[in-house]
């Protein structure tokens, strides 16, 4: 939530084969809106609390106070590139199941695996010598709500990869509820496309539809609770299918935009509760999706292709990273209180996220680039290349 950002699929093709930059774009933008908005919480006051803001200082705030939209952001992506695959692949009788879960599994668990010992260690060394810190010492750690909480059955539960949605993720690490979210919609995805894709009379079909629906509901605590990220998530996926099977306008992709940016305005304002503007900002990036050409626009592509490929990295382990690193921050003298804009706070909060940043790239280097490694290994394939692939 990604949400963070998800374990979608990457590179992303389009139909020719050909790269889609803006979706890299997309992922590390939503994942750069969830880094500073966390990491805006461990620095500074409250909006409300800044006596006369000039406009810099509004800016900022704005930006850094659209984070939930980015998970909103990531569930489109998400749906395309990998709900996308599951319906092309069902649909010409090519699905593969167990291909399809190893892929999945070791996208996601290559990472997150590793990434809860990082979050675990971090923060047992942090209770243990910087206790007297802010950071440590104040639980829950607001407005993130980060805890040292957790249970055996909560492990149990993360190590599944079912929280946010079952029961609550680890108390260090917070953001990792829209990852539970994301490996169910995973699960959940072969089953609902092939009922619909069966030959079956239209009343089985909704039958179980609403039995599926009903069921994940009564476990996830209500149908409201995770049905908005499911919609947007299958609304990237129905995106996946228009732009292979027709050309869509640029006004079309633009006006995507646009209720992107309305959602972002609409959610600052708090006019909507926050699962409508969700439902505005991911309904629009579908819609932006859903346009090849637009797909094919990126600025600066390298340079984010770069941040795209280690995004999941660095929405799994920043809140623990930047907790950390705020705990040392206070050590050597940082004021034990959430601060008002200064050149010293800018500086403060500019040194987390580039920290957390580098601690992604480090990360995702020892870790998403064994992805293709453990799938070859979980299908019983034979490693051909002397360098480990990429994460597909």
């Amino acid at each position: 939530m990604n949400e963070a950002s998800p374990p979608d699929s990457s590179p992303a093709s389009s139909r020719s084969g050909a790269h889609w930059p803006f979706l890299d774009f997309l992922r590390l933008g939503a994942a750069l809106l969830v880094l500073f908005g966390h990491t805006r919480g461990l620095v500074f006051v409250s909006f409300q609390d800044v006596a006369q803001a000039g406009l810099g200082t509004k800016v900022f705030y704005f930006l850094t106070g659209i984070h939930r939209e980015g998970v909103a952001i990531f569930f489109a992506v998400s749906g395309f590139l990998v709900g996308g695959g599951v319906w092309r692949s069902l649909q010409k009788s090519r699905f593969n199941a167990k291909t399809y879960f190893a892929s999945r599994f070791a996208r996601i668990y290559v990472v997150l695996l590793p990434a809860l010992v990082l979050t675990l260690l971090l923060d047992w060394i942090g209770r243990s010598y910087l206790i007297d810190t802010r950071f440590f010492g104040e639980r829950p750690l607001m407005p993130i709500g980060v805890t040292s909480d957790w249970s055996w059955g909560q492990i149990a539960c993360n190590l599944a990869a079912v929280q946010g949605i079952f029961c609550k993720p680890l108390g260090p690490n917070p953001p990792l509820w829209s990852l539970g979210y994301e490996w169910v919609f995973y699960l959940l995805a072969p089953v609902l496309f092939g009922t619909c894709l069966a030959k079956f009379p239209k009343a089985l079909k909704l039958c179980v539809i609403a039995l599926l629906f009903l069921g994940v509901s009564s476990l996830a605590g209500g149908l409201l609770r995770w049905t908005p990220w499911f919609i947007i998530w299958l609304a990237g996926a129905l995106a996946a299918q228009i732009v292979r099977a027709r050309d869509m306008p640029m006004a079309a992709g633009l006006a995507g935009l646009v209720v992107i940016a309305a959602g972002f305005f609409i959610s600052r304002l708090q006019i909507l509760p926050p699962f409508g503007t969700d439902l505005m900002v991911g309904l629009g990036t579908a819609l932006a999706i859903a346009n090849r050409p637009l797909l094919s626009w990126c600025p600066l592509a390298g340079p984010v292709r770069i941040g795209a490929d280690f995004s999941y990295s660095l929405y799994l382990i920043h809140v623990p990273v930047t907790v950390f690193l705020g705990g040392l921050l206070e050590w050597y003298g940082w004021p034990s209180m959430l601060v008002r804009p200064s050149v010293s706070a800018y500086a403060a909060f500019a040194g987390l996220a580039l920290a957390a940043l580098v601690a992604a790239f480090a990360f995702s280097v020892f870790t998403e680039r064994r992805t293709g490694f453990m799938r070859d290994l979980l299908l019983g394939r034979r490693a051909t290349a002397s360098v480990l692939p990429k994460p597909v």
